[in-house]
C-alpha cells in the first residue's frame, strides 16, 4: 500500500466510522480515550487476564492525562455499556475493565477498512 491508498482509506474511515459505530466515536473523541480504548482491547485480544484499572492506567502516558480523566472515562464506558466493570477474582479491592460485545464487535468491523486493501 502506497501513502495515497492510505490516506483515501484514512478519509473514508473518517468520513464513516463516528456515523456508524458508536463505540468508536466514544472512544476517538479524544487522545486520552483513544489510549484506553487500545489498551483495553490490545489486553483483549492477548487474552489478558490482567484488564486491572491500575495496569491500564500504567500503560498511558502520564504527559496526555491525569488519573481523574481517566476514571471519567472509564466510568463513562461502563454507563454507556462500553465496557464492563468487574471486582477481581483476587483482590476484590481492585477492579477490572473488559470490553463489552458491541465494543469488540463495532471493532471488528470498523478494522475491516483496513484488512480489504
Amino acid at each position: 500500500m502506497n501513502c495515497l491508498e492510505l490516506i483515501k482509506i484514512l478519509r473514508k474511515d473518517l468520513r464513516q466510522s463516528n456515523s456508524n459505530f458508536e463505540t468508536i466515536k466514544f472512544f476517538r473523541r479524544n487522545l486520552t480515550s483513544y489510549w484506553v480504548w487500545v489498551c483495553i482491547l490490545e489486553r483483549y485480544y492477548n487474552y489478558n487476564n490482567t484488564n486491572n484499572i491500575e495496569d491500564i492506567i500504567r500503560e498511558i502516558p502520564v504527559e496526555h492525562t491525569s488519573r481523574p480523566t481517566l476514571f471519567k472515562i472509564f466510568d463513562d464506558a461502563v454507563k454507556k455499556k462500553y465496557l464492563t466493570k468487574e471486582a477481581d477474582k483476587n483482590d476484590k479491592r481492585k477492579s477490572n475493565l473488559f470490553p463489552t460485545s458491541q465494543t469488540i464487535k463495532e471493532f471488528e468491523e470498523w478494522s475491516q477498512i483496513f484488512k480489504d486493501v
